[in-house]
């Protein structure tokens, strides 16, 4: 019996919600988005404010997507100021900065509110990104398509042709070096890769970068 009992409480303890915070608080966040290694500000950049309701199951926490309460942008500066009210149907809070395939966000763009109900000061340290225009020569090139994967990730279109020159810009770091990860698949389990290193750039500017491809590149990935 006693052995029931236990189960049967664990299985409401591990089985329960969060309780909503009451509707009406009102929350301010204030901050600055900037990028300290290049001194500069990030501005006109979008911030939303997103409710959720958690939701405990056995050991796992379930996190239910609300709604968007309020939204905001930076100012030329980079500082932004953002007050919002609960609806009453959440109990978590956070704010999500918006995406830009030339910057770099090393939380992914999800940061908790930690205090609801009070004001909070929240500065994000970015990194902007700056165009590099990779001139690629395809040195008949087998096992289309190569896929572009640069350092910082990136929604590039892959190349689907092994021979003659093909272009595509990344976004980089301007102070380090980058790598670029060029990958071909030969069989449905069976990839073959090569990294290249672009060197810094040191400008804001676009860039120019050279490389050829060659098949004895490739080597085969573990």
């Amino acid at each position: 019996m006693r052995k029931i009992f236990i189960i049967v409480l664990a299985g409401i303890l591990w089985s329960c919600d969060g309780d909503p915070i009451e509707a009406g608080v009102v929350t301010t966040i204030e901050g600055r988005i900037y990028d300290r290694q290049n001194e500069l500000p990030f501005e006109n950049l979008k911030i939303k404010v997103a409710e959720y309701k958690t939701h405990q199951k056995s050991i796992y926490m379930h996190t239910e997507f609300i709604q968007w309460i309020d939204s905001t942008y930076t100012d030329q500066n980079g500082d932004y100021l953002l007050e919002f009210e609960t609806s009453g149907r959440g109990d978590l809070y956070q704010f999500h900065v918006e995406s830009r395939p030339n910057m770099w966000d090393y939380n992914n763009g999800t940061f908790d509110i930690p205090y609801i109900g009070k004001n909070s000061n929240i500065d994000l340290g970015l990194l902007h990104l700056f165009p590099v225009k990779l001139v690629i020569e395809m040195n008949d090139i087998g096992h289309l398509p190569v896929t572009v994967n640069p350092r910082f990730y990136q929604d590039v279109e892959d190349i689907n042709t092994g021979s003659g020159t093909v272009e595509r810009t990344i976004f980089a770091d301007k102070n380090s070096d980058n790598t670029v990860y060029f990958s071909r698949r030969l069989t449905p389990n069976d990839y073959e890769g090569y990294t290249a290193v672009i060197p810094a750039t040191h400008t804001t500017e676009l860039a120019n970068y050279n490389l050829t491809l060659n098949n004895s590149d490739f080597v085969k990935r573990e």
